[in-house]
């Protein structure tokens, strides 16, 4: 059992894990979105609900954290959708809150625009620090004088 979690984590890593609860995370929301969108929610994001309905929001966060799941256990580096995936729906909530709170829509949203940009804040600092090291050898001469 051990030796299978130990290859899982060396599978995973820190970026697998944080494309992998980040997945699991925009599932969850997006199917709360879906089934039963909260109303400071619609009010906070009513700018987008111009382009699309909340339900099909709820379906973008869903596609979302699906693929962040898919490429949860993708090396470092093929992983660029996963991780674009994972960061791209806050980064748009976030937006979307800006305008509510520019617009007038709603009072609060602006106390939501933190949080959302930090979680792919967080996103890109984690696909940051693991990302692949190039290794470039160092030439020292080329004989020419």
């Amino acid at each position: 059992m051990a030796a299978a979690l130990a290859r899982l984590w060396g599978r995973l890593g820190w970026r697998g894990l944080a494309l992998l609860t980040t997945g699991v995370s925009w599932i969850s929301y997006g199917a709360s979105l879906t089934i039963q969108p909260r109303y400071g929610t619609v009010r906070g994001i009513s700018v987008l609900l111009d382009l699309m309905c909340m339900a099909a929001w709820g379906w973008l966060w869903i596609t979302a954290g699906a693929i962040s799941l898919a490429y949860a256990l993708v090396r470092p580096g093929r992983d660029l959708l996963g991780v674009a995936a994972a960061m791209g729906p806050p980064l748009l909530w976030s937006l979307a809150y800006a305008l509510g709170a520019m617009a007038g829509t709603s009072p609060t949203a602006w106390g939501a625009i933190a949080p959302w940009a930090s979680h792919a804040l967080l996103i890109a600092i984690v696909a940051y620090l693991t990302r692949p090291r190039l290794i470039v050898p160092r030439v020292v001469g080329d004989g020419a004088q």
